[in-house]
């Protein structure tokens, strides 16, 4: 955290209020998180965003010079830097819901999830269809110790949708983030994408429909009794098996 401190007159006196600012993902609130991802959608007010980060009032932001405001912003940098990435979900709980994230790194999510979780998220990059959305926190966030199923997306949507949307927005930013990390654990395997990764990347930036039903397809092969097996295993298991056949591929 960095400590911010400002000074200002009143009457024949000067008085200071401190307050303090996040440095990094990690330090970040729940809801100083939504504040920056509403500012980054256009929603939120430079003023009250920066009140919420800091803890100084938006009164006496609004009293600040240009040069003073700059200098406020330097110390919350790490927001704007390209290539910003964070490993967890800051809202690892949906207010109002039972739904919970996935641990820290994707750390329990199987393969199988993580296919449904980027169609729809690569859907919602496109369209920003408010379902898309849905959708793709459905198949994300479970209840404490559910197992994915496909088939309770729709049903968990419906319980979603009713959740406030600068919530559900910040959860695809975060996501956006893990992503970004995640290209940055596997680069032969985001290749493609590592060179234009960012915290939230544009629909131009991503492929109309996911690559990774392919890439199962590929691994189930003729295989078809064990296909459920396949679609249980980890994620990062599979990621890891996969870097290692093109670092295999590359030496023949």
């Amino acid at each position: 955290m960095v400590t911010i401190a400002i000074e200002y007159p009143v009457l024949f006196f000067k008085r200071t209020v401190t307050g303090k600012a996040p440095s990094s993902w990690a330090e970040l609130t729940r809801r100083q998180f939504v504040a920056i991802s509403r500012i980054l959608n256009g929603t939120e007010p430079d003023f009250r965003f920066l009140s919420q980060l800091t803890g100084i009032s938006k009164k006496l932001m609004k009293k600040l010079s240009s040069y003073e405001l700059f200098q406020l912003s330097e110390a919350i940098d790490f927001i704007g830097q390209a290539g910003n990435s964070h490993s967890a979900f800051i809202i690892n709980r949906i207010p109002g819901t039972d739904f919970v994230s996935p641990k820290p790194k994707l750390g329990d999510i199987t393969f199988g999830q993580f296919i449904f979780t980027e169609s729809y998220y690569n859907d919602w990059l496109e369209t920003k269809e408010v379902d898309a959305l849905n959708n793709f926190i459905a198949s994300l966030f479970l209840t404490q110790d559910e197992k994915f199923n496909s088939e309770t997306i729709a049903c968990n949507a419906i319980k979603i949708k009713l959740v406030d949307l600068d919530i559900r927005q910040s959860i695809a930013f975060n996501y956006g983030l893990i992503l970004t990390w995640l290209q940055k654990c596997y680069p032969l395997i985001f290749q493609d994408k590592a060179e234009t990764s960012h915290a939230m990347p544009s629909p131009n930036e991503q492929t109309k429909q996911s690559q990774w039903l392919k890439i199962f397809e590929s691994l189930v092969g003729d295989d078809l009794i064990n296909r459920d097996r396949y679609a249980e295993l980890s994620v990062h298991a599979v990621l890891r098996y996969l870097t290692n056949k093109y670092k295999e591929n590359a030496r023949q």
